[in-house]
């Protein structure tokens, strides 16, 4: 799980507190975006903490309280989304979902597994249509669901596909990591498209972005109601 991030655009809210920790219901986003994991039969997770790390690791622990086991993979020095997951590699035996720190979803996980293993790509991204896409990336597919490109964020956007935050990797992926510093949104995912192994599973559940004050307060209206 990737939960290094800044939370710069969190920061008038709720001021230094590691965007992770950005109460839902009086309780971490973390914590049900973990509860949702185990409850579909996740029972590991490597959190890859870098700004804040102290303050994660004091209020999750070792997961026991959300009935998983937290390994804490803690950066360094800022490393970046793929740094991140090279620095977790030891923590890394077989395929592996990846889920961005500040997303939650109502998906089944496995399903995105499934996805990328039946269509032999090294990586699988959950896709979900969005009304207003200006402010994102954009993910271009082909009938097949092979991903083709990445689109820049364009102001004039409306209604596209863009990615949740969760993502099936083979183990082959970690070998593909560059050494150092690395985004695996910029550096990583563009690559493996272009030589046609990505493969991207459109979704129309629910999806939630907490990167913003109020995407935030969307999510957690659902969760007081």
């Amino acid at each position: 799980m990737l939960a290094g991030g800044l939370g710069t655009r969190l920061k008038p809210r709720f001021g230094d507190l590691p965007k992770g920790l950005a109460p839902l219901g009086g309780r971490p986003f973390l914590a049900h975006q973990i509860e949702w994991l185990r409850g579909h039969g996740v029972r590991e997770v490597v959190l890859c903490a870098g700004y804040g790390a102290e303050r994660l690791e004091a209020s999750l622990g070792d997961g026991a309280s959300l009935g998983v086991t937290i390994h804490w993979s803690r950066e360094p020095e800022p490393l970046g989304t793929g740094g991140a997951l090279r620095h977790a590699a030891r923590w890394v035996d077989g395929p592996a979902l990846v889920a961005n720190g500040d997303t939650l979803l109502a998906c089944d996980p496995w399903e995105l597994e499934r996805a990328r293993w039946e269509r032999g790509a090294i990586g699988a991204l959950a896709l979900y249509q969005v009304p207003d896409a200006a402010a994102r990336g954009r993910v271009i597919t082909d009938a097949t669901g092979r991903i083709l490109e990445f689109a820049e964020k364009d102001p004039t956007a409306t209604c596209a596909w863009v990615s949740g935050g969760l993502y099936a990797f083979s183990p082959r992926l970690w070998d593909l990591l560059p050494a150092g510093a690395s985004s695996l949104e910029r550096d990583v995912l563009p690559a493996l498209a272009a030589r046609g192994a990505l493969a991207g599973l459109e979704r129309e559940d629910a999806f939630f972005d907490i990167g913003t004050p109020e995407e935030w307060e969307r999510l957690e209206r659902r969760f007081a109601s």
